[in-house]
């Protein structure tokens, strides 16, 4: 009997009590490798094989007949996530845990990067004064801006580059971002593709993580 794979089937709280029953008979003859003083640490899958041969036994200790049984095992997936399946040869193969059950972890919220700022361009050579954001022009006119400055200009000096209107009205980071590949190219030594520019406009490098 494995402490660990019956803990994890009471915990799951099934209401039926037949899919509860043939549940926990799987659990008895589930290897869950673990620390037997430790059966809350349940392995994140299990899993076991039966013979149809092993059916007939099963079905008894379940108070069921062999068929009613099959059936059983075949519904238990309305119960709790898991997978049956029912081979041809006869042999059944089940496999079932917490990586199955346990709700999947929210995703962070992604930051809405056209509004607000200023943020931080990331550029090597750049990043440490220039910045870019959203802002709203006259008549309500919404769009994105950048002021540019290379990093041995230092803090205090003048953008070099500025995109904002009326000569550019960007709406989005896409378009931001081939601009600012365009207005660069002639302080690089190499012209980089608006694809990494966005890149550095919306995530910094590792080493700053």
């Amino acid at each position: 009997m494995t402490r660990h794979a019956t803990a994890y089937v009471h915990s799951l709280g099934i209401t039926d009590d037949t899919a509860r029953k043939v549940l926990v008979l799987l659990a008895e003859r589930t290897h869950a490798p673990g620390d037997r003083h430790r059966p809350e640490d349940v392995p994140e899958v299990m899993g076991l094989h039966l013979k149809d041969s092993d059916i007939p036994g099963l079905a008894t200790q379940a108070g069921l007949d062999a068929d009613a049984f099959r059936q059983q095992l075949r519904g238990l997936k309305q119960h709790v996530k898991m997978d049956v399946l029912e081979h041809t040869d006869g042999l059944w193969e089940i496999v079932y845990g917490p990586s199955y059950t346990r709700p999947p972890k929210p995703r962070p919220a992604q930051p809405d990067l056209t509004q607000g700022g200023p943020h931080p361009f990331w550029l090597p050579g750049w990043e440490n004064y220039s910045t870019w954001g959203y802002e709203q022009g006259p008549g309500g006119h919404q769009h994105l801006y950048a002021q540019l400055i290379p990093n041995h200009d230092g803090p205090d000096a003048e953008p070099r580059i500025w995109i904002t209107p009326p000569r550019h009205t960007v709406q989005t980071v896409d378009e931001l971002a081939d601009v600012i590949a365009e207005a660069i190219a002639p302080y690089e030594p190499v012209r980089m593709p608006g694809v990494l520019i966005k890149r550095w406009l919306t995530r910094p490098p590792l080493s700053s993580q």
